[in-house]
């Protein structure tokens, strides 16, 4: 078996960086920013944008980090979004093999329906935990206002992780000493 060395380290650290810019404005905007009852999600726009990846086992740690950092900055039931984002992400990153993380309709498509549906399961728990009175206002309100909302942000954190890992994905021979082309 040959020694198979990639360099991962520009990608991990646009990946670190993008979860600490969605973390602060998590914290800065998210509570503030209200919309027909819907709060944009900046973790949850976060960890579906890495899903759309393709790594699943990346996916699953990066839902559960944002979940976890979205649970610990908010007054709500602390591992509800953590475990509603492990399973969305990796579901996300297993569904979505072939797309790439590129901004594409099929790629937004993936990401606008992972949103929506993981606010409205947490809209959901949160009527039947008790945390929220009306089941209208957790599903129409929380779950689809804030999945839209969500989206929206999912698309633009799409756009800049492509930016970064767009180089690594490219059908250019430049580099690989051949005179073929291929998929890195």
């Amino acid at each position: 078996m040959p020694f198979d060395y990639r360099d991962t380290g520009r990608g991990n650290r646009a990946i670190i960086i993008a979860g600490v810019i969605a973390f602060i404005l998590q914290v800065a905007l998210g509570p503030q920013i209200s919309v027909f009852g819907g709060r944009i999600n900046f973790m949850a726009a976060f960890a579906c944008a890495i899903a759309l990846q393709g790594d699943a086992g990346l996916a699953a740690i990066v839902g559960f980090i944002s979940g976890l950092s979205y649970d610990l900055s908010a007054p709500v039931p602390v591992g509800l979004m953590a475990l509603i984002l492990t399973v969305g992400s990796f579901s996300l990153a297993t569904a979505s093999a072939g797309v790439g993380g590129a901004l594409s309709s099929r790629s937004f498509q993936f990401l606008a329906i992972t949103l929506i549906a993981e606010n409205l399961v947490y809209g959901l728990a949160l009527v039947i935990m008790g945390v929220e009175g009306s089941i209208l206002t957790a599903l129409l309100g929380h779950g689809l206002a804030s999945g839209i909302l969500s989206s929206l942000i999912g698309a633009l954190f799409m756009m800049g992780l492509s930016q970064v890992s767009g180089s690594s994905r490219s059908f250019s021979a430049r580099g690989k000493g051949t005179r073929f082309k291929g998929i890195r």
